[in-house]
């Protein structure tokens, strides 16, 4: 059927990777960061609800990353474990954890055990990716942030079973991805 979209495919790790080190080689560090600007604003808007606290960590994180990149120093993991795991310390940052020195001086991504969790995270994010914006923060507020069915039905103002359905058609979309 000549109606159906056609299928878009996601870079694979390795490709994403291999890109970062040739933008970061030819000293494109601006291109760098505008790959992750839209992954850090959407972490920072998902982990933060007043809008005007989730812009102020995406620009400290940002800031953050441009300083690593022109110190010049270079990491054992990939940049895009790099940027999640600076999303993350910014975000605790923001809502009242100490404060680290500077947490990459010490980071090592062999040893932490984070590593694992941002893959995870990564392939979630990919995944809500073709969900409706509605069911995106339904499953982000249920499976990221572990919010009770009924929480989530009083903070959108719906009953729990509209919530219920909300996520079974997600599942099923999520599903059909599996199929593919």
């Amino acid at each position: 059927d000549g109606n159906l979209p056609p299928v878009t495919t996601s870079p694979s790790r390795d490709d994403w990777d291999a890109e970062d080190t040739r933008l970061r080689d030819a000293g494109d560090l601006e291109g760098l960061l505008a790959r992750y600007v839209e992954t850090i604003d959407g972490r920072c808007r998902a982990k933060i609800w007043n809008e005007y606290d989730a812009q102020d960590v995406a620009q400290r994180v940002l800031f953050r990353l441009w300083k690593e990149l022109t110190s010049g120093k270079r990491y054992r993991a990939p940049f895009r474990v790099v940027v999640h795991q600076v999303i993350g310390w910014t975000i605790k940052e923001h809502f009242g954890a100490p404060a680290e020195p500077d947490p990459l001086d010490e980071w090592d991504a062999r040893t932490d055990g984070g590593f694992s969790e941002i893959e995870e995270r990564l392939t979630l994010d990919r995944l809500f990716a073709e969900l409706t914006e509605r069911e995106r923060r339904i499953f982000v507020l249920r499976y990221l942030e572990g919010v009770d069915i009924a929480e989530i039905a009083a903070s959108e103002g719906v009953t729990r079973n509209a919530i219920d359905q909300a996520l079974h058609r997600g599942h099923e979309k999520l599903r059909g991805l599996a199929d593919v």
